[in-house]
């Protein structure tokens, strides 16, 4: 397998392959996680590249701040 992305939230990791596997993760997290801890520990990396990108939320979910 060839991971693309390495996501952490919340203090746990998550290898993907793609974007999609990373978003489908971000839609199995309830947003209600943020309010017991804190989003500073929810990150995507881009393996390839090594560029960082911060996870953010509105009342809809999850998604990546700053990414074209």
């Amino acid at each position: 397998m060839d991971f693309q992305y390495k996501l952490m939230m919340f203090g746990f990791s998550a290898l993907c392959e793609d974007i999609d596997e990373v978003y489908q993760r971000l839609r199995q997290i309830p947003v209600e996680r943020v309010l017991a801890e804190t989003i500073e520990q929810c990150y995507l990396i881009d393996l390839k590249s090594g560029e960082k990108f911060d996870i953010t939320y509105n009342e809809k979910g999850f998604y990546i701040k700053n990414q074209e």
